[in-house]
């Protein structure tokens, strides 16, 4: 009797070792499943400008243009205008850049869009089409700047070509630039040292962040 009471004690005591760890494994497949499921949301791109209006503001209510960095030196220029013939799809517009940095002086332009304090922190790239002019001529390379209040990053675009292309830029590429919580600015830069060619023309057309 004593033998038939230990023996049911070890199968019980077995029983409910079964069930607590069954109980955890639970629990741990269900907290496995949940952050698989958290880390599976899909993080819509932002369209910053698709140009299809042929109007300012972009999509982000930011004001848009060229810029020069002295605007009385006629020996370098940079001028923005909508271009209906020349984008990237069937219909709309995209953002045609003719830029002179061919200067006794130290050159550089080009074309800024503001962000609006964009969150960009849950993103992973930039993304923008880009075309050379083919007749005119244009870089094969150019800066792009992301700004924040405090901060600034830069990249080099290389390979531009005369056919549309789509340019993925990852956001930690952005060298200078921790923090995409309050994105300020997006700026594209040609300068008398990176450009491949000192004047000619580029159209950019449909910049988001996905």
């Amino acid at each position: 009797m004593k033998t038939y009471s230990i023996v049911c004690a070890i199968v019980l005591a077995a029983m409910m070792f079964s069930g607590c760890s069954g109980g955890k494994e639970e629990k741990a497949e269900e907290k496995a499943a949940a952050d698989t499921a958290q880390t599976a949301v899909v993080v819509e791109k932002i369209i910053v400008d698709d140009f299809n209006t042929g109007t300012k503001p972009n999509k982000l209510g930011g004001d848009l243009g060229a810029w020069d960095k002295d605007p009385k030196d006629e020996t370098q220029t940079c001028i923005m205008t909508y271009d209906s013939a020349v984008k990237n799809g069937d219909s709309g517009y995209s953002v045609r850049l003719d830029y002179d940095v061919e200067s006794p002086n130290p050159a550089y332009n080009g074309f800024w869009m503001k962000l609006e304090n964009l969150n960009a922190a849950g993103y992973k790239n930039l993304v923008l089409f880009v075309r050379g002019d083919a007749e005119k001529g244009f870089t094969q390379k150019f800066k792009v700047e992301l700004k924040s209040a405090k901060e600034t990053g830069s990249y080099i675009v290389t390979g531009v070509n005369e056919a549309w292309q789509k340019i993925v830029i990852p956001l930690e590429k952005f060298v200078g630039l921790t923090d995409r919580s309050a994105l300020t600015e997006m700026v594209i830069v040609f300068d008398d040292t990176n450009s491949t060619e000192k004047f000619g023309s580029i159209n950019i057309d449909d910049i988001y962040f996905e």
